[in-house]
C-alpha cells in the first residue's frame, strides 16, 4: 500500500464530496473553496498531514509451540494442527508476554484458577497470548459427560471485532473436530436455511443459532449486548452451565465508569447462571492501551472479574531493542585525484 497515494486519493474524494454537497453557483467561489479544502490541515484542508509512528516488535522468548510441546506443556497433536494451517508455525519464537502468560496459565494448581491481564501494543500478539493457553487447556481436558454449556466465553465490544476474531480462530481450528466455536451477534442467522453459501464452514464452527443451541460449542465469541440478550432468553439457557472454564474480556480499556460496573454485574450473572464460582474460572483481560501500574491493573481486573487480587498477574509486552551498528559508515572525502576525474563532465 502506498500511504502517500492513499492520502492524496482520500483528500481528492473528500474534496469532491464537499464540493457536490455544498454546491456553489459562483464558479470562482467554488474554485477557491476547492483549493482551500485541498490544502494542508492547518490552512483549512480536509485532510491533515501524515502521522508516522514506528511499530517496533516485542521482545522474543526462547519458547515456541514446539518447545512447549517437548516439555509436555502444549498438546503435541494441537501443535501439529496449528502448524499445518501455516497461521502459527510451531517453531516460531513466542514473544515474552505470550510465553510468560502461557506458563503462568499452565502451572498446576489445586482449587483456584489463575487470572491475568495482558497489555501490549497493536500487532504484538495479544490474541495468541490468551488463545494458546485456552486452546491447550480445552484440548487437554475434554468436556465431562455431566458438564453442560459453553466452556469459553470471549467478549468484544463491537460486532466488527467479533467477526474478525472468529475468522482468525476458525482459520486455526477448521481442520480439526475436537474443539467447536460459534460467533453470536445480531447478524448470526437463526437457522441453517438462512446461511449464505459463503458461510458453509466446516463442522467445528456452528453456522446458525439453531445449530449452536442444539449442540453447544466449546468457544462462544460475542459482544456484551448480545450476552445480555442470551441471559434473558429462555431458548439460550443451554449456553450457560458447569463447563465454563474461561472468560476473556478484550479491549478492556473501553470498560470504565458505568460501563465497567455493568460488565462486572453481567459477568456475575453469567457465573451465577452457570453455577460456577469466580475462582474456578480463568479470567483474562487484554488491551493495547490499558494504562496504570501493575497494582492498578490487578485491582481493576480483580474488581471486574470478582476474584481475589492475589489470583491476578499482569503481563506487559516489552519492545525489543533494535540492533544499532557500533560504527556508522560515512562517505569518504574525495581526494584531488578523484575530483580531477570529474573535470569536463556535465
Amino acid at each position: 500500500m502506498d500511504a502517500l497515494q492513499l492520502v492524496e486519493m482520500t483528500r481528492q474524494r473528500l474534496v469532491d464530496l464537499a464540493v457536490s454537497e455544498n454546491y456553489l453557483r459562483d464558479a470562482a467561489l467554488a474554485g477557491a473553496a476547492s483549493q482551500i479544502w485541498q490544502g494542508s490541515g492547518p490552512q483549512g484542508g480536509l485532510v491533515s498531514e501524515l502521522w508516522i509512528q514506528g511499530a517496533f516488535p516485542s521482545r522474543s522468548s526462547t519458547d515456541s509451540m514446539e518447545s512447549l510441546a517437548s516439555e509436555g506443556l502444549f498438546p503435541r497433536d494441537l501443535c501439529q494442527c496449528l502448524d499445518s494451517t501455516g497461521k502459527f508455525p510451531a517453531r516460531r519464537p513466542l514473544f515474552e508476554h505470550q510465553s510468560d502468560a502461557f506458563r503462568y496459565a499452565a502451572k498446576s494448581r489445586s482449587g483456584e484458577k489463575p487470572s491475568f491481564v495482558i497489555t501490549a501494543g497493536t500487532g504484538a500478539g495479544k490474541t495468541e497470548a490468551f488463545l494458546l493457553p485456552i486452546l491447550a487447556g480445552l484440548w487437554k481436558q475434554a468436556r465431562a459427560p455431566n458438564e453442560l454449556g459453553m466452556r469459553c466465553l470471549i467478549l468484544y465490544p463491537m460486532n466488527a471485532l467479533v467477526t474478525d476474531q472468529v475468522t482468525r480462530l476458525y482459520e486455526l481450528l477448521k481442520d480439526q473436530n475436537k474443539l467447536s466455536l460459534f460467533h453470536f451477534t445480531s447478524e448470526t442467522p437463526e437457522t441453517d436455511r438462512n446461511v449464505k453459501p459463503a458461510e458453509e464452514w466446516n463442522l467445528c464452527r456452528r453456522r446458525s443459532r439453531q445449530a449452536a443451541r442444539k449442540s453447544i460449542p466449546d468457544i462462544v465469541i460475542t459482544n456484551y449486548s448480545m450476552l445480555e440478550y442470551m441471559l434473558c432468553r429462555p431458548q439460550d439457557h443451554g449456553f450457560f452451565g458447569s463447563a465454563l472454564r474461561y472468560i476473556v474480556l478484550d479491549e478492556a480499556h473501553l470498560y470504565t465508569g458505568t460501563l465497567a460496573a455493568e460488565i462486572t454485574l453481567l459477568l456475575r450473572r453469567v457465573r451465577d447462571r452457570s453455577r460456577v464460582a469466580p475462582e474456578q474460572i480463568t479470567h483474562i483481560a487484554t488491551s493495547a492501551t490499558l494504562g496504570g501500574t501493575n497494582e492498578d491493573l490487578e485491582k481493576f481486573a480483580a474488581t471486574v472479574f470478582s476474584v481475589p487480587r492475589t489470583l491476578i498477574k499482569v503481563f506487559r509486552g516489552t519492545q525489543a531493542q533494535l540492533p544499532i551498528p557500533t560504527e556508522l559508515k560515512t562517505a569518504q572525502t574525495p581526494c584531488a585525484t578523484q575530483l580531477a576525474g570529474y573535470s569536463g563532465t556535465s
